[in-house]
């Protein structure tokens, strides 16, 4: 699924850890929030990371927020095979609630997004 909620452009993913075979969720998908200003790949509920990745080592970096605050985030690579992605860094931080895509993620596609038709594409881009 993508598209928009309201004018917040929304895609459906599923976030499985592929060794220890969980999934979030077990059937369907959740809505992630593109968000252009997240330079990261996939940021998560805590209580999501920890049920996925928490056997995995975490690593921590620093996140610098829209007003310069830094957040602590802890987070781990993963191998994700869903929108032909080959890794990623999933990570999280105390009190989000939400799935959002970043930067990170965005830069493997073409983004077009159509607020007056509340509609959003993508597809992959082709490299060299």
């Amino acid at each position: 699924m993508k598209g928009c909620t309201s004018l917040t452009p929304v895609v459906g993913i599923a976030v499985r850890n592929p060794f220890a075979d969980r999934r979030y969720l077990e059937e369907g998908k959740i809505l992630a929030v593109i968000d252009t200003g997240y330079e990261g790949f996939l940021l998560i509920p805590m209580d999501v990371f920890d049920h996925l990745f928490g056997k995995l080592k975490a690593e921590e970096r620093v996140l610098v927020l829209a007003d310069g605050r830094e957040m602590v985030s802890k987070g781990t690579y993963v191998i994700v095979s869903e929108c032909g992605i080959s890794e990623g860094f999933i990570e999280t931080v105390k009190g989000v609630e939400e799935f959002v895509l970043g930067s990170e993620f965005l830069e493997n596609f073409i983004l077009e997004l159509d607020y007056c038709a509340r509609s959003l594409s993508m597809r992959k881009c082709r490299r060299s």
